[in-house]
């Protein structure tokens, strides 16, 4: 695990003014705390930062270069089944990863792709040919960006060492537009115009000036009996679990008392006697702490269990931290604790594995069960009238079911395309034109929701949780929060084969009226607590409404959302951030924490980029 960055010149005279690599690598060092290096080789010059998880050894550190120097490769990820792949090959020097991948890539390009179980974002380059292969993972667990114009291409794990290479670039409207409705950006296009995302699934090929795209992995759409389906499902989950569980150094897991992770934790202790668990809470709001969950779970299967409880005071005390360490503008909030949760667990372990991507799969989100209850017209007639109720907050349960509810009445009466647009959108049409002096810029949003190259074989509603939820929310959530804190995250419901196996199951095997991820419960049944199958469903949220109207409040006025400082920016509206911030403290408030949020991320970020910002 690792941070990557590089650039490649197009003209063999290479320019006098070149950037000092040890501000690169100085950027990229979070991600990398035990070694950082870089090589100019030909035309190119590779910039690595090294997390060492397998063959922590001096002889896999990177930029990994062939014996006479023409190849190299700088490598952020995991192969998982390198082992199995060693008999390519002879005369390995390491005992690591990083080399069969080298190896492989050096004599096979990107043919060699689709041997690969991980996940991964690498960059290779032949001197002799001046030719840079760049790839991303079949699920894009891994970040790439990347930049090009007539003399260069450059690319990074993040934004800051990649725009320390190409300097400072415009704020893309159209994706602060996708930003503000959804809370993330989202799709190939980042916040910067001229930088952009490798999409998972794809490679891209650098040769002598030119550059092409290519598509490397699609999920096959397959055609199966249900025999005996449930253990194979069982089998397939568990050795994804049992290769992820490889490593030089300590491993353990993340455990929130949800289903997803119980499982995950539950199959780890099989093959980990000494398993470590790791749960964050709240100790001063219970509504939001799960903590009594993962307790019973960790008593259940006997692993040696850490509890995290956040105050206010926690949160007042790194918020600030937090804010400046978010690369591109993102306002879930759940990424603080993510990031606290991060930071305690790596004074024990260097990897843990989660959850990730169970609900995605397995239609585990609330918003599943109201996309199949919506049909029905009784249910359609009782929202209507339980929306009237003037009650509306995600603070509390009962309030929390009405704002549902509400937000059902609306969905009940969309086109099957509306719907996925409303269920995403934090903000909707009205508000966002009301908060951006830019308009007219939302013809990138509705792109979002078409079929992505990797999932085009199948569903819209698949699609969009895999390509945009998953990875561009929850994966960005794991990936630069958890790095941060130089500790890797490894996610083995994201195994290739159990995605391509979820996303052939029949509807009525992850969902019906009453159930939901319903092949997950029949097969893990027996590995733990009752309680855990029949508990409700609940987000990894922060208490934000409740921070925002105290601790939070004088710096929510006083230092972030300064009304001079909004209009010399002049990106934002500062009447609708006022409407905001009056709705927060009303009985109604709604998504307005979640709303606030986002302007309060974003306003950080700007003064965070502000060197890399043309005006």
């Amino acid at each position: 695990m690792c941070g990557i960055a590089g650039i490649i010149y197009f003209e063999k005279k290479l320019p006098e003014n070149r950037v000092n690599p040890q501000n690169i690598l100085k950027l990229l060092a979070h991600r990398g705390p035990d070694n950082q290096s870089y090589k100019d080789i030909g035309q190119t010059t590779l910039f690595h930062s090294r997390l060492s998880i397998i063959d922590t050894t001096e002889s896999s550190n990177q930029p990994f270069t062939s014996e006479d120097q023409n190849d190299a490769m700088v490598f952020n990820g995991e192969i998982f089944n390198y082992k199995s792949l060693q008999h390519h090959f002879s005369d390995l020097r390491t005992n690591g990863d990083t080399e069969v991948l080298f190896r492989l890539v050096r004599t096979q390009k990107q043919n060699c792709l689709n041997l690969l179980n991980g996940f991964f974002a690498f960059a290779y380059y032949h001197q002799t040919d001046n030719y840079l292969l760049l790839a991303r993972d079949r699920m894009g667990v891994k970040p790439l960006y990347y930049y090009q114009d007539k003399k260069i291409f450059a690319f990074g794990s993040e934004l800051k060492p990649l725009m320390a290479l190409v300097g400072p670039q415009e704020i893309n409207d159209r994706q602060v537009d996708s930003y503000f409705r959804l809370n993330y950006c989202a799709g190939e296009e980042s916040i910067f115009k001229n930088v952009f995302k490798l999409a998972p699934g794809q490679f891209i090929e650098v040769k002598n000036g030119t550059v092409t795209k290519s598509v490397w992995y699609k999920a096959p759409k397959i055609t199966r009996t249900n025999g005996g389906l449930e253990q194979d499902f069982a089998n397939l989950l568990e050795d994804a679990v049992k290769l992820r569980l490889h490593a030089d150094v300590p491993v353990g897991t993340f455990l929130s008392g949800g289903l997803d992770s119980s499982i995950i934790s539950a199959l780890a202790k099989k093959h980990k006697p000494d398993l470590q668990t790791f749960s964050i809470g709240f100790a001063d709001e219970n509504y939001f702490d799960e903590t009594n969950y993962a307790d019973l779970v960790a008593r259940h299967i006997h692993s040696n269990h850490h509890v995290f409880k956040l105050k206010e005071d926690d949160f007042l005390n790194h918020i600030q931290e937090f804010l400046s360490c978010i690369d591109e503008p993102f306002a879930d909030s759940s990424a603080f604790n993510f990031y606290m949760l991060s930071k305690y667990t790596k004074q024990k372990v260097k990897v843990a594995l989660s959850g990730d991507g169970a609900d995605e799969l397995f239609k585990g989100y609330h918003k599943h069960r109201a996309l199949l209850l919506s049909r029905h017209l009784h249910l359609r007639l009782f929202s209507e009238i339980m929306s009237r109720i003037p009650l509306s907050s995600r603070q509390g349960r009962l309030p929390n079911t009405i704002r549902q509810i509400k937000k059902f009445n609306l969905l009940s009466h969309l086109s099957d395309l509306e719907k996925q647009k409303f269920l995403a959108s934090i903000s909707d049409e009205k508000e966002i034109n009301n908060l951006l002096k830019q308009k007219n810029v939302s013809g990138y949003f509705d792109t979002l929701f078409r079929s992505s190259d990797s999932f085009s074989n199948f569903d819209l509603a698949d699609s969009f949780d895999l390509q945009t939820v998953l990875g561009d929310d929850m994966l960005v959530k794991a990936d630069r929060f958890s790095m941060y804190h130089g500790i890797e995250i490894r996610n083995p419901f994201l195994d290739f084969r159990v995605v391509e196996l979820a996303l052939n199951l029949e509807q009525d095997k992850k969902i019906n009226k009453t159930n939901q991820k319903i092949i997950l419960k029949n097969s893990f049944r027996h590995l733990l607590p009752e309680a855990i199958f029949t508990r409700p469903k609940k987000g990894f949220e922060l208490p934000l409404q409740a921070w925002l109207r105290g601790a939070l409040s004088s710096q929510l006025e006083n230092q972030w959302l300064g009304e001079e400082k909004i209009r010399e920016e002049n990106l934002l509206q500062v009447d609708q951030i006022n409407i905001l911030k009056k709705k927060l403290y009303s009985k109604q408030p709604e998504d307005s924490a979640a709303q606030l949020w986002a302007v309060i991320v974003f306003e950080n970020w700007l003064q965070n980029f502000k060197q890399y910002i043309k005006h």
